[in-house]
């Protein structure tokens, strides 16, 4: 057996199976496993070791410290590993266990578009406030909203307060920069005529999603809660709808069979009911989301007709396409512009017609608290925090709105 210089007493090398990596017997008898680690600013190597009395366990022990380091669970140095290097890991072992796969993506996003081109290459150990506040500025100075930049800030402070958690830094140096400010602007609201002449359009040409644009103006339900809306969240003897799921299209496993149950990639426990292949039902983000509200009167009436005459779909969705599918978000979009251009109404996204919504209960003189109790959003209106509201002053609040069907 060969010695190994420099090393007290003998050291006695075992041949290595491939994948083993530097495994070695001591003279004591302990196996010993080594990986060598970048060099740090200082340019002195690094070394990381395990050990065990067994072979089996000295080799199961240097293998997971291999993953750990491919991962990044380990820093090899500290001053090595960059912001792109953790957000990578981040992204793809801490954030994907924790969020829906819909807002994964956007996190995915916000660090390719707003934080690695400013910050990325910077070391992690080595970022400061000043760089914080700097890639706000420059992703406003390259045309992006301030509503931007604080997504960004926001999620880069998450993915700070991991890496403290995992022992690569002492302190989530973004809990000591203050968000950037969101500037107000005008979102776009339809006016009390021009949501009367949408609708009234909309029913006199027969137009099968007239009920849909009804329901948006009338209750100021999101787009995903009233496309995943089905009949039997839908009460029109105590007049209320269930908006406790939402349709959502879901990452597919790769060579998936698009019927399957199991074929999208989301992560375990991951509450869904799948529907036509690339689409689900999903709960909504908060259970402030998951709310139920009172259905106006009017709106009843037309919904009560609308399914007497509707041809019933696998899913019992309310709204469904012309192929008796799950309606795509994108096609609703251009059905809601047509609406608009039919009658000369300016282009305000469907998005945007919880705000027109808002907009007629202030005017009508809705206490702020009820309408942010009806719409389920603090942000659309300022209020001091979400009070308690009963079904009848709710109901009492969107009554007002019944004039957009009536013409009164």
């Amino acid at each position: 057996m060969a010695t190994v210089p420099g090393r007290i007493g003998e050291l006695n090398m075992a041949r290595r199976a491939p994948g083993e990596g530097a495994l070695y017997k001591r003279a004591d008898g302990m196996w010993i496993g080594t990986v060598d680690l970048p060099p740090g600013e200082d340019g002195k190597r690094r070394r990381r070791t395990v050990s065990s009395k067994d072979k089996a366990t000295a080799l199961q022990k240097l293998r997971k410290l291999h993953r750990q380091i491919e991962d990044g669970a380990i820093n090899p140095a500290k001053v090595t590993l960059t912001v792109d290097d953790w957000l990578k890991h981040w992204l793809d072992n801490i954030a994907a266990r924790q969020l829906n796969p819909r807002t994964l993506q956007t996190y995915r996003s916000a660090v390719k578009k707003n934080i690695s081109p400013h910050i990325g290459t910077t070391k992690l150990v080595k970022l400061t406030p000043a760089k914080i506040r700097s890639m706000h500025t420059q992703i406003v100075s390259a045309g992006r909203s301030t509503r931007t930049a604080e997504i960004a800030h926001r999620i880069l402070s998450k993915a700070l307060k991991d890496a403290v958690r995992e022992g690569l830094l002492t302190k989530n140096i973004a809990e000591n920069v203050p968000a950037p400010k969101v500037l107000s602007k005008e979102r776009g609201a339809l006016t009390t005529d021009q949501a009367r002449a949408v609708l009234k359009n909309a029913f006199d040409r027969g137009d099968s999603m007239a009920t849909r644009y009804a329901a948006a103006l009338l209750t100021g339900a999101r787009q995903g809660e009233l496309l995943g809306l089905q009949w039997d969240r839908v009460d029109l003897v105590n007049g209320t709808l269930d908006l406790s799921w939402q349709l959502q299209r879901l990452p597919m496993k790769r060579d998936a069979d698009p019927e399957s149950p199991k074929r999208f990639s989301v992560p375990a426990g991951f509450e869904h009911i799948p529907l036509y292949r690339g689409t689900a039902l999903t709960r909504p983000k908060t259970a402030k989301s998951m709310r139920l509200i009172p259905l106006p009167m009017p709106l009843a009436a037309l919904l009560a007709e609308y399914r007497e005459a509707q041809i019933p779909n696998e899913w019992g969705l309310v709204w469904v396409s012309e192929q008796f599918r799950p309606i795509r978000p994108i096609d609703d979009l251009e059905a809601w512009r047509d609406a608009l251009a039919a009658v000369g109404a300016p282009e305000v996204p469907i998005h945007a017609a919880r705000h027109t919504t808002a907009s007629l209960l202030m005017e009508s003189g809705v206490d702020a608290h009820v309408i942010a109790s009806i719409m389920g959003h603090s942000n659309i209106v300022t209020t001091r925090g979400y009070q308690h509201v009963s079904g009848d002053l709710a109901r009492q609040a969107l009554s007002a709105l019944d004039g957009l069907l009536s013409g009164d």
